[in-house]
């Protein structure tokens, strides 16, 4: 197991305290061998600890006085942020904020550079990031952003409920249709929690499904579509994408079907914004707001850090639902 230095657990801890006003600012900590036997370390360690804070401006030391908390009001927690460029500026207002590449980190040798942190916000890790996190997480304030997972703190929009909904109420409104779920490869989180919305909603009303695994060439989306889809006036097709990515290839094969929408065919997909001009109709689904997203996981985080943590683990955020043509 990968774990962070003892300085490094004592360093946080003394400055934890700090903020919280367990030491004032500008009061005496107890001396340095209470300190070391408090902690259970050499004296070494405590040293070296002490020394971390004083080079980042926590404490001062005082020769022949001793060491003093300095103060911190105005300091902000260091934190990294694993992905997410786009949000580094609103990141930038509230912490010490530094971005890094999710790569980098697929290699479990530089996991040890996130012990530098206060936190870490990690912007839509996918499976291949969660050996890290699982490792670090207990150890440093993270929060995940778009992700959800037992017993870790996340902010995410509830793509589970999004699709159960949608898939609930036109199965309700259209019992005749046959639902499909046009699905990504599998090994997507996210898209992962849409399909489990639309099998929730199905087996919920009783309903038969298909799921059609679309490749990720368009030309063999399109000929996976005119193999895998029947129209008929007797049976519509509810159609629902667990991303706009296969959208395209939708309407390339409506294009070539007599397809009536809302009539022989229902469709929506997620994040799907585009107007007319680009399918000719707009399409039914669910918009997030991933810049509130980040800003929800940096209050959670920021609280975390104040030491005042909010009492639930995880934040689901409904996204918007856009009623259009499909």
């Amino acid at each position: 197991m990968v774990r962070q230095q003892p300085f490094r657990e004592i360093a946080r801890e003394i400055e934890r305290r700090i903020r919280q006003g367990v030491y004032p600012e500008n009061s005496a900590l107890p001396s340095r061998p209470e300190l070391a036997e408090e902690f259970g370390v050499a004296r070494a360690t405590l040293d070296r600890a002490i020394q971390e804070l004083t080079r980042s401006g926590i404490l001062v030391s005082r020769h022949g006085s001793g060491t003093f908390a300095a103060p911190v009001a105005e300091k902000k927690f260091r934190v990294g942020v694993v992905s997410g460029a786009e949000f580094m500026e609103y990141a930038g207002s509230i912490f010490d904020a530094v971005f890094l590449n999710p790569a980098e980190l697929e290699n479990r040798s530089a996991w040890r550079r996130l012990f530098e942190f206060d936190g870490l916000l990690w912007v839509r890790p996918e499976a291949v990031l969660f050996p890290a996190i699982e490792a670090i997480a207990p150890q440093v304030p993270s929060v995940l952003i778009n992700r959800v997972v037992a017993d870790l703190p996340y902010v995410s929009s509830d793509h589970r409920r999004a699709y159960y909904e949608i898939t609930r109420s036109r199965i309700a409104a259209y019992p005749e249709a046959l639902p499909v779920l046009l699905q990504s490869r599998p090994d997507s989180l996210v898209t992962g929690y849409r399909c489990e919305g639309f099998v929730d909603a199905c087996r919920e009303t009783g309903k038969f499904y298909e799921v059609v695994r679309m490749p990720p060439d368009f030309k063999e989306k399109v000929a996976t579509l005119e193999e895998r889809l029947k129209l008929s006036d007797e049976r519509p097709l509810l159609v629902v994408s667990d991303t706009r990515a296969h959208t395209g290839a939708l309407m390339r094969w409506s294009a070539f079907h007599p397809v009536e929408w809302r009539g022989n065919l229902f469709y929506s997909d997620f994040d799907n914004d585009f107007d007319t001009d680009i399918f000719g109709v707009r399409v039914t689904g669910f918009l997030q707001d991933q810049e509130l997203l980040f800003k929800e996981a940096a209050a959670k985080l920021k609280r975390t850090l104040d030491g005042t943590p909010d009492v639930e683990s995880g934040l689901l955020v409904y996204p918007e639902f856009r009623d259009a043509d499909t």
